[in-house]
Parts: structure tokens; sequence; C-alpha cells
């Protein structure tokens, strides 16, 4: 990993994160870079470790979508997933998480092992809440197995074009991350993008966005036309679902906003050709913003 080169990439949540704090976009894609080596300067290795914290909401999220990342990809291989073992499995895997990340494990493994804000900062949380949080996986997952679009899946599995697949793609010189939760042909040439959504609410103009460079994914790679492209959210924890259709303005719009999103990133850069920031040019939030009480990074700012 000690090759590995720190390029300059697009994607819906490094938008996001530049949006909302700058030290948090510095910190995140360049003051941690390389924290992975045990040989790392300390306040890279720290900063490393603080990006790799998670929070519960973000916790019951990566383990419901990693199920479902996993029971979709027995549909792909032509295996019916048993939703007992799922279920299982789901819970296992959080226990684990609970008890390694409470055992400090993450400071030698942080890239195999879960690590909780609250057990980095020694923030003391009910074993009621731990609790309430496996009790919402395990709904979750139920849920995925009683949901109409998993069971229709279960119908037609070849239809499945896509299961977390990391790519990348250009779009106008941008180079642009994309990792679809599932993409499947509708049938008659024209493609449904899946998202799971697992938290209590979320804004629909920021869904809108996500899904939005979804649909560009799907003209751009896979050649459907943008009327042959249906964006649907599905909210595991509520059992709601909705369709967003895309169409050529929604994809023009969203071809701009990345263009855009990626001009004002490197714009800060002190050698946008090499990919250098300086984390003088990127000013953490000022004094006493409430957004800091919960940033991973609070350490790094010396905010926590």
């Amino acid at each position: 990993m000690g090759d590995l080169i720190n390029t300059f990439s697009w994607s819906h949540s490094r938008r996001g994160c530049f949006e909302a704090c700058l030290r948090q976009y510095w910190l995140t894609y360049y003051g941690s870079w390389g924290g992975w080596e045990r040989t790392a300067p300390p306040a890279v290795r720290e900063a490393y470790l603080q990006k790799k914290l998670t929070t519960r909401p973000m916790w019951v999220g990566t383990v419901v979508h990693d199920m479902a990342e996993t029971a979709l990809k027995d549909l792909m291989a032509g295996r019916a997933p048993d939703p007992a073992w799922h279920r299982r499995r789901a819970l296992e895997r959080a226990r684990r998480d609970l008890r390694e990340s409470l055992a400090g494990r993450w400071r030698e493994w942080p890239t195999k092992v879960c690590a909780f804000q609250e057990h980095y900062y020694g923030e003391e949380v009910p074993s009621a809440a731990w609790d309430e949080a496996i009790a919402v996986i395990e709904q979750q997952v139920d849920r995925f197995f009683r949901e109409p679009v998993v069971l229709r899946l279960g119908q037609v599995p070849e239809r499945l074009v896509e299961v977390e697949k990391l790519a990348q793609v250009d779009v106008e010189g941008v180079p642009v991350w994309v990792k679809l939760d599932a993409l499947v042909s509708d049938g008659r040439g024209g493609l449904v993008v899946i998202d799971w959504k697992t938290g209590v609410w979320h804004q629909d103009e920021v869904i809108a966005a996500q899904l939005g460079v979804y649909g560009l994914y799907c003209t751009l790679v896979h050649g459907v036309p943008a009327d042959r492209v249906v964006a649907m959210h599905v909210n595991l924890r509520h059992g709601q679902r909705s369709l967003h259709p895309v169409d050529a303005g929604t994809l023009d719009a969203t071809r701009r906003e990345i263009c855009a999103s990626a001009d004002s990133m490197r714009a800060r850069l002190a050698d946008p050709e090499a990919n250098i920031a300086l984390e003088r040019d990127f000013a953490p939030l000022g004094e006493g913003d409430p957004a800091c009480v919960a940033c991973a990074f609070r350490r790094s700012c010396g905010r926590g």
C-alpha cells in the first residue's frame, strides 16, 4: 500500500464532505493519507484512525448493506439466500464489531477492525443503546427479506446486473467514483437503480442528487438512454420506497454540478496537477460550531 498515489477524483460523498467542512475534507482525503502504515507520522496515523471511526447509525447501515450485498450476490450466483443464515451472520458480526471496538483492537488494525467514535473518545454509552442498535439491525435484515423488491428479484435473479460494484467513470475529464447498491434490468431494455436506506430520515434533495449521479453512470457505462433509467430509494427502516425517474435534464444538471464541484475542490489545491493540498488552505469551521461536536476529526482539530 505504500506505493499508492493520492490522485484526485470525485464522488457524491466527497462533495458532501467538502461542502460540510473544509478542514474535515482535508483530513479525510489528504491529512490522513498513508496513515494505514505503521511507520506513518503520529499525526497522520491518528487522523487515519479518526477517518475510520463510525457511529451507531452509520454502523447499522454498514452491517445491513453488507448483508444485502451478500444475499444479492448469492442470487447472482444462482443460490437462494437463506434469511435465517443471513440474520445470524449479521448479528454475529454486529456483536463482534462491538466487542472488538470496545477492546481497542482498531489501534493495531484500523483497516480491518470496527472502531466506534464513542470508544475512541472514551464516551459512556448505556448498554441499552447498543442493544437497541443491534435490534434495529435485526429488524432491517428481516424487513429486507420481506421487501417486495427483494422478493421480485428472487423470481428473476437473472435481471441483476451489478451489486455493490465500485466503478470509475469519466465525466468531462473528472474521474467519478460510483458504487450502486444494486442495478437491475427492467426486462425491457431499461435499468433500475436500487438504493437501500437505513436511517431515521433522509433529505430528499440529497437523495435526488445521489441518484442523479447513478443515472448518469447508467447512461455513460451501460449506454441506456436517460428516459429508460429509474432510480428507486428503498428505506428498510420504515418499509417505504419511492421512484425517481431520470431524464435528460436531470443528467445535464448532474453533469454540471459534478464539474462545478470538482473545479471548487481543485481550486483549493496548492498543486492541482500533483493533487497536493496544504492544511492552511482548508480552514475549520468557526469555534463553537455545533457540527464539530459529533465530528470524527475533532481531536485532530483540537476540539475534542
